[in-house]
Order: C-alpha cells, then structure tokens, then sequence
C-alpha cells in the first residue's frame, strides 16, 4: 500500500511539473515581442539579453524539473523566481522611462509563471508569500515611473497566479490521496469478496459431506453396529463412529479438543470403566498441545483400567479456555506409589511429554484412597 501511495503521489507531482513546463516555455517567447519594435527601444541590447537570459534558464527549467519530475525542488523555484527578478530589471532598461509599462507588458507573462511556480512548489508558506511580495515590488519598481492604472491589475495577477497555482496543487495532491484510499478500499472489498466466496464454498462443500454422512455412511454403519454377528469390541467401536459422525454433522461449533476428548471417553468403555465426565471446550489448544493432553488423559485411564482394581465410580474432567487446559481423571481404587511406575512406562512418555510443552503433571494416590491425576497447560503459549 505505500509503494502504491507513493506511485501515485509520484504521479500527481510529475504532472504538475509538466504543467509549469508547458506555462514556463510558452511564456518565454512573449520577451521576443519588444524585439519586433527594435528601433522604438531605449536599449535593444537589454530587451535582446533579457530574452536569452529568459529563454537559457527555460531550457535549464525543462530539464531539470522533467528529470526530477517534481516541483519540491528548491534549486529549481529560487532559481527560477532570481532569474524572473533578472529578467524584470535587466528589461526595464530596454525601454524608455515613459514607455516602460507598455514595453514590459510582454515580460509580464514570464514573471506570472514564476508565481505559479511557488504556488505549485512551495504553497502557501511564508517564503512564498514572500517572494510573491518581492516580485510584485520589483515589478513596481522596473515600470516607474510609468505608473498607470494598470499596474493594479498587474500586481493582481501575481497575487491570483499564485492563489490559484497553489488551490490546483492541493486539489491535485488531495486527488492523489483520495484515489490511494479508493484503491485501498477496492483492495479490502475485493479481499472480503473473497473471503465471502471462499466461506460459501466452504459451506458448500460442507454441506454436501454433511449430505454424504447422513445418507450414505450412516445408515451403513448404524446397521454394522447393530448387528449380533460382531464381536463386542467392533460393535463398540462401530456405534462410536456412528456418534462422532452425528455429532459431526449436528455441531458445528464442535472444537478439535473436543473431538479429541470425546474420543477419550468413548474409549473407556473398551477398558471396560464406568465413566463420568464433564467436557467443557470454549477455546482449542495448540493442535500438538491438545494431541499430548488427550493421550496423557488416555494413559491415565489405562492405568485405572489395569491397576485401579474397581472400573466403577471413574470421573474424567476436561476444561479448555483462552487461560488454559485442565484435566482431572480420579478413580476409587486402590491407589499405588508413583516412585514404583518402571521408568520408561506408558504414564512416563505421555506426561513427560506434558512437561515437555510447558505443562504440569500432578499425581495423588494415597494407598487405598484411589488416584487422581491433574493435567495443567497455561494458555498463551501458541
């Protein structure tokens, strides 16, 4: 977006500095005017000097300001507004004392571009105002004492060549800025479009494997499931498909710790536990964060499972939020000594594994008391 703004602020520069070109050499040619009545001239040799002073530092003003493609040049405008001075007094001197204001009509031009030179180069500053003030002065001063009513209206055209020079440029660089915020604003819409596009078709598809579930896949499992020809196990397994399938197709606000945890608890009853829980999923963890917490809570399970002794009375609790996980699986069994666990055991790699990524493992198993094991991640580690 800057380089855009930039490209564009470029662009509103270079034009009006093609502008004051096109005003700067067309006015130059008025200063060969006086040379038409040559014999009529105090000092033809002023008004000849005055246009090849004119007509060099034209030549020097296209190059410079179509190289550089801006009017914020302060060489150029200083220089422009000195030689308009030169120019001014140098011609003043052609003339006769009582012809001068008619002779220096045709310089007139040339000395109005360079107040729209400021105006386009400088604006309205005090070294502006400035030098609009001294140009009109020496104007003044290089036509006494020629002094008729006209010279009113001349030193209101450098005041309104300014004026209206520097209105042009900050409509022109609002312009410019106007149409950076147009783009940009086509740029986010364009974006949103997309984005809206690329969610109905998310939908879409969305809709047609919700589809596709329901009708075809279902159906074939739901009767797998039911049939009395499976070994317990698979049927088992078959009817948990069938519900992560349904909860898939009915909840779409369903988080992927959710799904991960539910899948936890399904597998419980292939260990043979009776069990409680409570999921409470408002916010997923990191994806790896969320696989190593439901295997740690699969472990514990498998450890109740095989050393608890009583599969009934086991309550599993899972809270996952912007502040962090929770997993809490306590048992009613006889509990066990966690320094007795084999190094290297199944419990051993899974809660490492915990620890690892910044979690915590806490075990409280008094003989004969049952087992609790509490599993801790702190959010904001992503």
């Amino acid at each position: 977006m800057e380089l855009l703004r930039h490209d564009v602020e470029a662009a509103t520069e270079r034009r009006m500095a093609r502008m004051i070109i096109y005003a700067r050499v067309g006015t130059t040619a008025f200063l060969l005017v006086p040379l038409v009545s040559w014999n009529r001239l105090a000092a033809p040799w002023a008004a000849v000097a005055a246009a090849a002073l004119a007509t060099a530092a034209a030549v020097w003003f296209t190059h410079r300001a179509w190289r550089t493609a801006t009017l914020d040049d302060p060489l150029l405008v200083w220089t422009d507004v000195a030689v308009s001075l030169i120019v001014m007094v140098v011609g003043s001197r052609a003339a006769f004392p009582h012809e001068r204001n008619v002779v220096l009509t045709a310089l007139l031009p040339f000395s109005l571009a360079t107040s729209a030179v400021l105006g386009f180069g400088l604006g309205w500053t005090r070294r502006a105002v400035a030098a609009v003030a001294v140009l009109a002065a020496v104007w003044t001063a290089s036509i006494y004492p020629n002094l008729t009513q006209k010279l009113l209206s001349d030193l209101l055209g450098f005041t309104l060549w300014f004026l209206i020079a520097m209105l042009i440029g900050r409509e022109l660089r609002d312009l410019a800025g106007q149409t950076v915020r147009a783009q940009r604003l086509a740029e986010e819409r364009q974006e949103l479009l997309a984005e809206y596009k690329h969610r109905q078709e998310s939908m879409r598809q969305r809709e047609s494997a919700h589809r596709a579930i329901h009708d075809d896949l279902l159906p074939i499992v739901e009767r797998v499931a039911g049939s009395p020809l499976l070994d317990p196990p698979i049927a088992r397994a078959a009817r948990r498909a069938a519900l992560r399938a349904r909860r898939f197709i009915m909840d779409e606000r369903t988080t992927a710790f959710a799904d991960l945890m539910a899948e936890v608890v399904e597998s419980a009853a292939d260990l043979g536990l009776e069990l409680t829980h409570v999921l409470r999923v408002s916010e997923d963890p990191p994806p790896e964060i969320g696989e190593v917490l439901a295997s740690a809570a699969r472990e514990a399970l498998n450890n109740v499972a095989r050393h608890a002794g009583n599969p009934l009375g086991v309550h599993l609790y899972a809270a996952a939020a912007d502040d962090g996980v929770t997993i809490i699986v306590r048992d009613r069994g006889r509990g066990f000594s966690p320094g007795t666990v084999p190094h290297g055991g199944g419990m051993s790699r899974s809660f490492a594994a915990v620890e690892r990524y910044g979690g915590s493992c806490e075990i409280d198993s008094p003989q004969g008391g049952g087992t609790k094991v509490v599993l801790r991640w702190p959010g904001g580690r992503r």
